[in-house]
């Protein structure tokens, strides 16, 4: 193959591959997970990195004491966190399954809600994304094409 080509098949591939990664981050940040309290009190919405994107309380929750408001609020939210964590991983998995990014996102699914402790939620509307999942022209510094 001549060296045109070769320089041609790579730069064909990179902006597939840069295609890809756009595509992936844009499902990634699109992911959200809603979630209702067994008993309906609170309605929590996080986004794709578990910040808290919406709290509703039905009118039952003003006969909650507020220390079992505050467990129903923070159960609500880590299931909500945990769906959408799953779905990251969903999204992620068919492309990078096995592979280094997909340690770090597994890693990121919070605990069990059973006997979870509090944890602090990441602020910030960013999903925060592995190195080797953006694209080129993503790169911090780099203008948007």
């Amino acid at each position: 193959m001549n060296p045109e080509r070769m320089i041609a098949d790579l730069e064909a591939r990179a902006r597939d591959l840069a295609e890809r990664s756009r595509a992936l981050r844009d499902r990634i940040a699109r992911a959200h997970a809603t979630q209702r309290s067994p008993d309906g009190v609170v309605t929590a919405t996080v986004a794709p990195n578990g910040s808290l994107r919406h709290i509703e309380f039905s009118p039952a929750a003003e006969g909650c004491s507020p220390a079992r408001l505050g467990e129903v609020v923070m159960d609500t939210v880590r299931r909500a966190q945990e769906q959408a964590a799953r779905q990251a991983v969903a999204v992620v998995e068919p492309q990078f399954g096995g592979a280094a990014a997909m340690g770090f996102l597994v890693g990121s699914v919070p605990a069990s809600v059973e006997g979870a402790k509090a944890e602090a939620v990441p602020e910030g509307d960013d999903l925060p994304l592995p190195r080797s999942l953006r694209a080129p022209d993503d790169e911090p510094g780099s203008a948007p094409s």
